[in-house]
Formats: structure tokens, C-alpha cells, sequence
């Protein structure tokens, strides 16, 4: 098979790979959602988180369809700390005694997590219509800590929780 190939079948398998971690992250919060669903306005949130997840999923499954691949794939050894994460956070997710400040300090360890730079960058080679460009500002890193901030707060999750995505919104703005 000529290099070109072999070089576009690992890319997609990559995407594919990666298309399936944000699917994951996307159950995980539909399953938040379930899990607070006493709470009309907490489910909805997480109902919200999980359709954001979902549209990365579609922008990545849009680069894979449109062979429009990041220069810089990510490697085994972030694969393998994104799946080790995940099972730990699908884990926790299995604790019945799970409290919102629980399900918010999963949310910051997914969203702080490698995946969101993994994203960035294979999907920073899409180029298009201003609606397609302004989709993937919405979908940036720090307007997931920018929910997340609100949301601790209308909720009333702890100080401490509100201190930690406090302190990872700032440093998102920054970079």
C-alpha cells in the first residue's frame, strides 16, 4: 500500500478513535443527567454538556468524511491516558452515593483532561463558511469552563469545586 494510504487509514482510525472518546463523554453526562434528575434544571445542564460532546464527535467525524487531518496526531501513550481515564471516570459513575459536587469534579477532570487539546488540534484544520468557524469557537475549551463556572455557581455546588473550575477558566483564557 503506498504511504499516502497508510498514512490516511491512521488518520482515520485515530479520528474514529477519538470520535468515539467524545461519545463517551457524552454518555458520561446524559448519565449525570439521569443520575439528577430530580433536579430539573441540573439534568438539563448535563443534557446540555452531552450535546456538546456529541458535536465534537460531528467535527471530528466531518474532518474523518472530509480527509482533512491535523498534521500532528496524537500518540499511543495519550490514547492509552484518555482510555485509563475514562474507565475511571465510567467507574465512579457506577457509585450510587455519587453527589453533584462528585459529578462536577468528573466534569473537571474530563475537561481539564488531555482530550480538549486533542481536539483543538485535530480540528484546527477546518476551514469554511463563517457558521462552520463560529461552531468551532462555540465549541472551545473555555466556553466548557465557562458553563461549568456558571453552573457550579446557580447550583450551589461547594467553594471548593467553584474554586477549582475557578482557577482552570482563568488559566484557559490565558493560553
Amino acid at each position: 500500500m503506498p504511504p499516502e494510504i497508510t498514512a490516511s487509514t491512521e488518520a482515520r482510525n485515530i479520528y474514529r478513535g477519538f470520535i468515539q472518546f467524545e461519545e463517551r463523554s457524552a454518555a458520561l453526562y446524559l448519565e449525570l443527567s439521569v443520575r439528577f434528575f430530580d433536579n430539573a434544571e441540573v439534568g438539563w445542564f448535563w443534557v446540555e454538556m452531552a450535546m456538546e460532546e456529541k458535536q465534537h464527535a460531528g467535527m471530528l467525524q466531518h474532518c474523518s468524511e472530509a480527509g482533512v487531518f491535523a498534521c500532528e496526531l496524537p500518540g499511543k501513550d495519550q490514547i492509552q491516558r484518555l482510555n485509563v481515564l475514562f474507565r475511571k471516570l465510567e467507574a465512579r459513575l457506577e457509585d450510587p452515593a455519587l453527589t453533584l459536587d462528585d459529578a462536577f469534579e468528573m466534569a473537571i477532570a474530563l475537561e481539564s483532561s488531555e482530550i480538549n487539546d486533542v481536539y483543538s488540534r485535530l480540528t484546527a484544520p477546518i476551514e469554511g463558511p463563517a457558521h462552520i468557524m463560529q461552531k468551532k469557537i462555540e465549541l472551545s475549551v473555555a466556553n466548557h469552563f465557562e458553563k461549568l463556572d456558571e453552573a457550579a455557581r446557580k447550583f450551589h455546588v461547594s467553594a471548593l469545586v467553584q474554586a477549582h473550575i475557578a482557577g482552570l477558566l482563568s488559566h484557559s483564557r490565558v493560553e
